[in-house]
């Protein structure tokens, strides 16, 4: 039975991953033209794409857990659903992260690779979306995302900017403290686990683990830059305390779960 569970688990996993391609592809082809003739401005139609994008996610998501790939356990998901005017940071254990945080969110700004935005297949959607392509200058990057959270959106970033190899310590970028400084928007800290690990960094999606993976998301209090850090201090200087008080936050969260801070 278990190795017949494994089979079962190999097979809906590659034909999730299928599906989510197919989805993309169907978003580009048909909602995405539909969505351009609507009438409304740039505005009303980044809000339609979003919550496309945000239902195509939530699809993908159900059809793990229904199969058995996973199990998803959520702890104060509304206020990822009612998350608006506030900088979204979460750690980042696997592939599919954004994909489940976007899930929860109707309305919600991104980062996105620079392949993706320039993809002939999800480019489109994508600007369309009005995510952020990571190709910008350092400030460039900064000022687009704090237009955005100056805007009333939320937007989701990943502080370590890629996902952390299992038993690796948290190691945080300072682009997500330069934000936070340049906006004064609260900051909702969203800590994520996943055991057994899977689907993390330098792992393929077809090295599955022995059993259906238990995926946690957990959305603390929200959080102020300032009080992070002590008052009057430089910029540069500011922003290098902020970001070791974040790595340090979601460190201790992560301990105080039975996972390693390191």
């Amino acid at each position: 039975m278990r190795k017949l569970n494994y089979l079962w688990r190999l097979l809906m996993t590659g034909l999730a991953f299928s599906l989510f391609s197919i989805g993309g592809l169907a978003i580009t082809l048909f909602a995405y033209p539909v969505i351009r003739l609507m009438p409304g401005g740039p505005a009303r139609r980044r809000q339609r794409m979003q919550w496309v994008i945000h239902k195509m996610f939530g699809v993908f998501v159900g059809f793990m857990c229904t199969v058995g790939i996973m199990r998803l356990h959520l702890n104060n998901a509304e206020a990822l659903a009612n998350a608006r005017g506030v900088l979204v940071l979460a750690n980042h254990p696997t592939l599919i992260d954004v994909v489940v945080m976007i899930s929860l969110m109707p309305r919600s700004d991104c980062v996105v690779k620079a392949a993706l935005w320039n993809s002939p297949f999800l480019g489109g959607v994508v600007r369309a979306a009005g995510y952020i392509s990571n190709a910008k200058s350092s400030e460039e990057l900064v000022e687009a995302c704090v237009g955005a959270l100056r805007q009333g959106g939320a937007l989701v970033i990943f502080p370590e900017g890629t996902r952390t190899r299992p038993g690796e310590p948290l190691r945080f970028l300072r682009g997500a403290a330069h934000i936070a400084l340049g906006c004064e928007q609260p900051i909702l800290p969203v800590v994520l686990r996943c055991d057994p690990p899977t689907l993390s960094k330098g792992r393929p999606w077809y090295d599955i683990p022995p059993r259906r993976f238990e995926y946690r998301l957990d959305v603390k209090s929200p959080l102020s830059a300032r009080d992070l850090i002590e008052p009057d201090l430089p910029d540069t200087l500011a922003v290098r305390r902020l970001t070791g008080a974040l790595e340090t936050h979601f460190a201790l969260e992560l301990a105080a779960h039975g996972q390693p801070a390191h």
